[in-house]
C-alpha cells in the first residue's frame, strides 16, 4: 500500500501563515505594554488586543494547513 504525500503547495501555505503570524506575536505585547504605561491607553490598547488575536488566528490556521497537506483532507484552506 503506497502512502500519500505531502501536498508540498499546502504545506507552503501553511509555513507562510505561521511565518506572517511571527510579527503579530510581538508586537501585539509590545502595544499592550506600551498602552499600559500612557495616559490615553485605547490608543495602544485596542491595536495590541486585535493584533493578538490576528496573530492566534493565523498560528491556528497556519497549523491547520499543514496538519492539512500532511493528512490528506478534502478540505481547502
Amino acid at each position: 500500500m503506497k502512502q500519500p504525500s505531502t501536498d508540498k503547495q499546502v504545506l507552503s501555505k501553511g509555513f507562510n501563515r505561521l511565518l506572517s503570524s511571527l510579527p503579530f506575536f510581538f508586537a501585539g505585547p509590545v502595544l499592550i505594554y506600551v498602552g499600559a504605561g500612557h495616559d490615553h491607553p485605547i490608543i495602544f490598547l485596542m491595536p495590541g488586543i486585535a493584533f493578538c488575536i490576528l496573530a492566534i488566528y493565523l498560528a491556528f490556521s497556519g497549523l491547520m494547513t499543514i496538519m492539512d497537506s500532511m493528512f490528506k483532507s478534502n478540505k481547502k484552506r
